[in-house]
């Protein structure tokens, strides 16, 4: 549970804070900025997502039907393989049964844009492999051959099958992660970046080992790798329903087309404690410095007008009828989950074993959630909790949209950050798939991003006096003002005096078109 060896410590501690090369500082500042000023460049649209799916399993086709109802324009692509399994596959299964025909379908040379640099993100579906398997025992090592599904399919352009190089730590390419170059980006559209050599399969001299502990590729760009997202859901617990995965599933995706948040209408929760290891914050060394995640989201969030923000660091864990805010949804829920208690040291367990998420009983449809969890993903290869983990599937089915999960061991520095997750979808009006992968920080790790790649949310406020969160002031927003007028509406209280009223009006028409 992200701590190995005697005593149960962190295998890295809080690393050197050096800036890496990185679309971080003034040049993410000046990015960000030129998003809120200018319309999106180049959203990723349907004709840039490929749907992959297998029609010899059921759940699978389902989910295809569904996503192709919603999405027309997609891509897709069909296994149609009768022996493919789901949950762990090897190796092998996926170099031959999934990784080939899928290259020969994306590398098709096609006249003017290839298939392989016209698509930019892929979704996959529930009845697909969620994990390919490694070396018995190495599920808790750095020098893991275990990887998410969707996480490995990024680079299916790479041969990540060759050996390491001579002398090297890892046996193999695939051993071990592979840092991200779109991790910490702010603001930056995924498709500003050149895809033309995408299909350029990187050589030993590329791959470099960093910090005895992953590759990095040297001249591997944001461009150079796909955005995978995974269309999954759990069923309802027994106590709560009896929808099915798939009734979860279809609800996520029709609830994704048309997302909306009023920050002052929702809360945030941010649940830290275990004991006095901040799990929010390793880093390590050059290759990633260490960043208070949840310091760095109340940052982010609060000026942009989440003003109900809890973010605890007592030993107390919160559950849905202990916030102080029993009307507004979550919108973040941000937790150290089953590890806010270590080894029954200090900290206030979680109700149960692995079912906390059951208690947030009023979940924002546009929800983010992100633990800091070994296992949050297990269920996604078989449904199953383990080491009594809450489980990322679980507040899909809640009502919540967005997840990034774990599948195996990512050690705390491997953890999606919640502070690049919630600034690009929230503030920067990206996709889920952009946002999700400035968050993940390794590739050919274990992270699972569960949500449909196309959604957006539409966040009032982002744009001054834009109530329904379009990104542009017009008529639509001064009939919700008119609508609200005289009341204590926090969205369109424009001054913050407590009332709807004429200052609001003309802060509304200063702001038009």
């Amino acid at each position: 549970m992200l701590f190995t060896g005697p005593g149960r410590k962190p295998v890295y501690s809080v690393g050197e804070m050096r800036e890496t090369p990185r679309l971080t500082g003034a040049l993410a500042f000046a990015a960000g900025i030129w998003m809120v000023c200018q319309p999106a460049a180049a959203d990723v649209t349907p004709d840039r997502v490929l749907l992959l799916y297998n029609s010899q399993n059921a759940e699978s086709q389902a989910v295809r039907d569904l996503y192709i109802a919603a999405h027309p324009g997609v891509l897709e692509f069909d296994l149609n393989d009768t022996a493919l399994g789901t949950g762990n596959i090897s190796r092998a299964v996926y170099e031959s049964q999934i990784r080939a025909p899928l290259l020969t379908f994306l590398n098709d040379g096609a006249a003017p844009i290839p298939t392989s640099q016209q698509v930019i993100a892929i979704a996959t579906t529930r009845g697909l492999p969620a994990r390919i398997a490694g070396t018995p025992g190495l599920e808790f090592s750095i020098t893991s051959d275990f990887a998410s599904f969707e996480c490995e399919l990024s680079l299916v352009q790479q041969d990540l099958s060759l050996p390491g190089e001579a002398g090297e730590a890892f046996d193999f390419r695939y051993s071990s992660l592979i840092d991200n170059p779109y991790h910490g980006s702010v603001g930056v559209p995924i498709d500003s970046f050149s895809r033309a050599q995408i299909e350029t399969v990187r050589t030993d001299a590329n791959f470099d080992v960093i910090q005895n502990a992953g590759w990095s590729i040297d001249d591997l760009t944001p461009g150079d790798f796909y955005l995978v997202c995974r269309l999954d859901a759990a069923p309802d617990p027994v106590a709560r329903g009896a929808n099915t995965a798939i009734d979860n599933i279809a609800a996520l995706i029709s609830r994704s087309q048309n997302l909306t948040l009023t920050p002052c209408k929702t809360q945030v929760l941010l649940d830290e404690y275990s004991c006095t290891d901040q799990l929010d914050d390793d880093g390590l060394g050059a290759l990633l410095p260490a960043r208070d995640d949840y310091d760095q989201t109340v940052a982010v969030l609060t000026p942009a007008g989440f003003s109900s923000i809890l973010h605890d660091e007592t030993s107390e864990f919160f559950e849905q009828f202990e916030l102080p805010d029993q009307t507004s949804p979550l919108a973040v829920i941000g937790t150290y989950g089953e590890n806010h208690r270590i080894s029954g040291m200090c900290g206030e367990s979680p109700p149960g074993a692995g079912v906390y998420i059951s208690t947030y009983t009023h979940v924002h449809p546009a929800g983010v959630f992100l633990s800091i969890e070994s296992f949050n993903g297990n269920s996604i290869i078989n449904g199953a909790i383990r080491g009594n983990q809450g489980q990322a599937l679980d507040f899909i089915a809640a009502g919540g949209s967005f997840t990034i999960a774990t599948v195996a061991e990512p050690f705390t520095v491997g953890v999606a950050s919640l502070e690049y997750l919630t600034e690009n979808l929230y503030l920067n009006h990206m996709t889920y798939a952009e946002a999700a992968y400035a968050a993940v920080p390794f590739l050919s790790w274990q992270s699972t991003p569960v949500g449909d790649p196309l959604a957006k949310v539409g966040v009032v406020g982002v744009t001054p006096s834009d109530l329904n969160g379009d990104g542009v002031v017009s008529s639509f927003d001064l009939a919700l003002l008119l609508g609200a007028w005289g009341t204590d509406d926090c969205a369109a209280d424009l001054n913050g005096d407590g009332i709807v009223g004429a200052v609001d009006f003309a802060i509304l028409l200063g702001s038009w078109g």
